[in-house]
């Protein structure tokens, strides 16, 4: 018998005994699983000890970096998927905040003296986003580049020429001279195309 206030199954599966069972079934799998599940390792602030929360694919939890996108794209904002319910709130949400994240930056950096301007600028060249790659090949550029100039900066102590190349020198200075002589006779007799 069937008691009043109670909701009929539309389709007979909502809220059935088979639907339950299935449930249930999937709870105990999933507990029994759940310890082989990797654990964020995350200093948790109350205590320091590990967070212990599950981890995501970076091996951190939602609470502590698990959202955040790893590698290239790390300093790239994660937009809402577009076919999501509500994707037009979040996206504005999304906009807003990372308008009014910019205001706050802008707002601190004016405040900063020149010292720390100069600083921050520094530190800006040297920390670009981007690839990892990238910004390592350029390190090693400028690396090379500063050595090149070190070895290039240092002045060579000037050595007595050694008679054999006083010698060569003396050799190719004639070798010009008879260079330039026979260009200029050659210059003086040519007839010309007509002649």
């Amino acid at each position: 018998m069937k008691r009043a206030g109670t909701p009929e199954r539309p389709g007979g599966w909502r809220g059935s005994a088979a639907q339950i069972a299935v449930g249930r079934a999937s709870i105990m799998r999933w507990n029994s699983i759940r310890h082989l599940q990797p654990r964020c390792g995350a200093a948790r602030k109350r205590d320091g000890e590990p967070c212990q929360n599950l981890a995501m694919g970076n091996g951190r939890c939602r609470c502590h970096g698990g959202r955040t996108p790893k590698g290239d794209g790390y300093h790239l904002p994660v937009w809402p998927d577009g076919k999501a319910p509500g994707a037009m709130t979040k996206l504005n949400k999304k906009l807003n905040a990372l308008d009014r994240a910019a205001a706050k930056r802008a707002k601190r950096i004016a405040a900063f003296t020149p010292e720390q301007r100069q600083r921050y600028d520094a530190w800006r060249r040297t920390h670009k986003p981007g690839p990892a790659a990238v910004r390592d090949r350029a390190k090693a550029e400028r690396q090379q580049a500063a050595s090149v100039r070190k070895m290039l900066s240092e002045s060579r102590p000037e050595t007595a020429p050694s008679d054999e190349q006083a010698e060569l020198e003396r050799l190719l200075a004639d070798r010009k001279a008879e260079l330039a002589r026979a260009i200029a006779k050659k210059q003086t007799n040519d007839p010309g195309a007509f002649g």
